[in-house]
């Protein structure tokens, strides 16, 4: 076996390793702890944690780890904390089960440009899912303005999912770049 295919093997079985604990932590999720609770509390607004208590449990948990792994790497920038808290809240609207979920991850996979197309449709049939994988930062970012956040934490939320430019040393971007890396470890 080449050296390459080792390394590429490795990352194949880590990314399934990855989608199998995510898979686990939808099945498995109680709700938070009264100690988490009172974190995410502490951080939010009154019409902020509305939003936080749409989420369904999992979706919670997610947040909260997002939030404890910016804090845990020094990132305590109060409206970096608000949209790691709220950044996915847009997935509320349209609520996905475990299936539609699934099968974003694995259209994600084999057909990355046809689900960033499906995505852009109307949220119908079997191209909701992918509306929502594709819509809900905008769908966050209205949500949490309406919630009274600040504009830079729905504009956090907003480009969540967006490319940064890697010549872009704007603070916008420092806190993007931070909150992309929570997100992707959770």
């Amino acid at each position: 076996m080449a050296l390459g295919s080792s390394r590429h093997s490795d990352g194949f079985w880590a990314m399934w390793r990855y989608r199998l604990w995510q898979f686990w932590q939808i099945v498995t999720a109680v709700p938070l702890n009264p100690t988490a609770r009172e974190e995410v509390a502490a951080i939010l607004s009154a019409s902020e944690m509305s939003l936080f208590d749409r989420f369904a449990l999992n979706d919670q948990w997610h947040s909260y780890r997002v939030m404890k792994m910016l804090q845990a790497a020094g990132h305590n920038e109060p409206d970096l904390l608000v949209a790691a808290l709220l950044h996915d809240v847009g997935k509320t609207r349209l609520p996905l089960s475990i299936w539609e979920r699934s099968l974003i991850v694995l259209a994600s996979i084999f057909l990355p440009r046809q689900t960033a197309v499906w995505g852009q449709g109307e949220a119908t049939g079997w191209q909701r899912p992918f509306v929502v994988k594709m819509q809900h930062p905008s769908w966050s970012a209205e949500m949490a303005a309406a919630a009274g956040s600040t504009p830079q934490a729905v504009r956090l939320m907003q480009r969540h999912q967006d490319p940064i430019p890697p010549d872009d040393d704007s603070e916008e971007a420092r806190l993007l770049r931070v909150l992309q890396w929570a997100d992707d470890q959770n």
